[in-house]
């Protein structure tokens, strides 16, 4: 587990996350404001690494779901710490719960209370990871609202989800919730 990095303490991208030389904005997050969206402000746990490469195609991939409880702890202690009214984990498609059995982000949410408010469309098929840099950047909304959410209006939304990499699959999210009413929308994921 030493090969584990974390990110606690080091200089990060205030928008995203990123592990950087200044506090300056990314130039993603700079992409991202440009093209008009709120800065989510994602804070992660550790840096995606090698080592959390292979952690992440042992525990999704493969499926070995008892490597969730490695992570569970820091996931929930950085959710924690941050102000926020529900929180909402990414989903997984249909076919990728079929395949594998579990939700990677719900299953290390643990006894943390969380509502299931999106849904995987229908269309979007075939894992993030497998697609390339510009393809996630332009693809379509993957989600769905899974049902009504007019007691939301100007809530503070937290999003959870394992690695951030791109942003679009957060910001895809996001724009549900913000077109909803939302007051604000962050992030907090395993590994940036």
């Amino acid at each position: 587990m030493t090969n584990f990095e974390k990110l606690n303490g080091r200089t990060v991208c205030p928008g995203c996350g990123r592990l950087q030389d200044s506090l300056k904005l990314c130039f993603d997050c700079q992409r991202w404001q440009q093209s008009g969206k709120t800065l989510l402000k994602n804070q992660a746990c550790f840096i995606y690494n090698q080592a959390m490469k292979e952690y992440m195609r042992m525990y999704k991939f493969i499926g070995d779901y008892q490597l969730k409880d490695i992570f569970t702890r820091a996931l929930q202690s950085l959710i924690k710490e941050r102000e926020l009214d529900i929180i909402v984990p990414i989903p997984v498609s249909q076919q990728t719960w079929l395949t594998r059995g579990f939700n990677q982000v719900t299953a290390m949410l643990g006894s943390i209370s969380y509502q299931e408010l999106l849904s995987v469309t229908l269309a979007n098929k075939g894992h993030q990871s497998a697609r390339q840099r510009k393809d996630r950047l332009i693809a379509q909304q993957p989600f769905t609202l899974s049902r009504t959410i007019d007691h939301l209006s100007g809530k503070k939304i937290l999003l959870v989800d394992d690695v951030y990499t791109t942003g679009a699959t957060l910001y895809h999210a996001a724009d549900l919730f913000y077109q909803a009413g939302v007051g604000e929308v962050s992030s907090v994921t395993l590994a940036r």
